[in-house]
């Protein structure tokens, strides 16, 4: 199959414009602001190199054997400044201090989120905190990547499943000194609105962004806040479920396509190490529990278990409960297409962007219905406990 017939599985990890051995692939911006992969005919060789890599394709072989945990760090101020339990900035430090070479999705200049390399703990602060954008990875970062392997430095390279998968596949190879982790996925936004929502931020509030955070711990990890500040001096902050962005994310309105149908799920992956917000911890495993953040840790190679191990006197970690995924459902199913996806793109630009997610994120009848049904049959498992216990 041609790669630029993969429009609605394609996940735009850009693999394909970096293995392509006569430069003929370019990732171009589709109508919803994702990155798909262009062909110049006259410069292709047709070695079908790009589709065979793909790894939507050919997904990389995945873990035989899982173990997960769950965890936070023990510094305080490292803990609050993470959107869960500072797991990744741990890690990734350790990769540093034996002079290896971190990859991860950072802000640019303009907000835009890419990926990029950081071999300092000052510039690793850029690569920590959750970035509700999908992240372009430049066709370098993969070169980058193996260039520092061959050369036989530490690389940890934090990504999307499909990220993690693109550059496995890339690879071609497993190397000693690399470690990959990927995240529990919700799905990823796109930077379109991303860009058009932080403008008009920025209108409202009269200036120029100088940070932006999607996991502000203001008020503790579970009532996390969108928190902004300004570059003349005012600040913006509002509960994440009151917020526009936050709710359209939430409901799926803008994600990929192809994270409907993410072939990435599971507890197996071709990663070393899944990180996860531990969400219901306080009622599943309360020991386990920190206001602050707790992360879940799938740990999916000897690699990954040993960088951890080393990193032991840094953590606090225990052996995750069995329903440790209860209120995570984003570490093993896709998320659904929402019932009002098409009815977001078709009124996108053509009115307020505000009253477009007010709209989208009402239930439809179907929902509705569907909602009212699965509160009866709740009810009815409720009653005939009850009529048990009471015998």
């Amino acid at each position: 199959m041609n790669i630029t017939q993969k429009t609605d599985i394609c996940t735009g990890c850009g693999m394909c414009t970096a293995i392509c051995p006569s430069r003929a692939i370019q990732m171009q911006v589709d109508s919803h602001g994702f990155l798909h992969p262009a062909v110049d005919a006259a410069a292709c060789i047709d070695c079908g190199l790009c589709a065979r890599k793909c790894p939507v394709s050919t997904p990389p072989q995945v873990s035989t054997h899982t173990e997960s945990l769950t965890g936070y760090a023990n510094d305080e101020t490292l803990l609050t400044a993470s959107s869960s339990g500072a797991i990744f900035p741990v890690l990734a430090s350790e990769i540093i201090r034996r002079g290896g070479i971190v990859f991860g999705a950072a802000f640019n200049q303009n907000f835009d989120v890419v990926h990029t390399a950081a071999e300092s703990i000052a510039e690793l602060a850029a690569l920590c905190s959750s970035k509700y954008v999908q992240s372009s990875i430049p066709s370098g970062i993969y070169a980058q990547v193996k260039a520092a392997l061959t050369a036989g430095r530490w690389v940890y390279f934090s990504g999307m499943p499909c990220q993690v998968a693109g550059l496995k596949n890339y690879l071609g190879r497993e190397y000693e000194t690399l470690i990959t982790q990927d995240t529990a996925c919700h799905s990823v936004p796109s930077p379109m609105v991303w860009k058009n929502y932080r403008s008009a931020l920025e209108t409202q509030n009269g200036s120029k962004l100088k940070s932006f955070s999607f996991r502000k711990k203001a008020t503790g990890w579970e009532n996390y806040h969108i928190h902004a500040a300004l570059e003349n001096g005012k600040e913006f902050s509002q509960p994440a479920a009151e917020n526009p962005y936050q709710r359209g994310f939430l409901k799926g309105l803008y994600s990929r396509r192809s994270c409907f149908v993410c072939k990435f799920k599971g507890i197996e992956r071709c990663s070393d190490i899944t990180l996860a917000d531990y969400w219901g911890v306080k009622g599943i495993q309360p020991k386990a529990y920190n206001p602050q953040g707790t992360s879940l840790i799938l740990l999916h190679s000897d690699k990954g278990r040993a960088l951890l191990e080393s990193c032991q006197d840094k953590l606090q970690t225990a052996t995750a409960a069995d329903d440790a995924f209860a209120f995570n459902p984003a570490v093993l199913t896709p998320i659904q297409k929402p019932a009002r996806y098409d009815e977001f793109w078709a009124g996108y630009g053509k009115t307020s962007f505000y009253e477009l997610i007010s709209s989208c994120c009402e239930p439809t009848k179907e929902e509705l219905t569907k909602e009212r049904w699965n509160k009866s049959l709740l009810a009815r498992v409720i009653r005939k406990l009850t009529r048990c216990i009471r015998r």
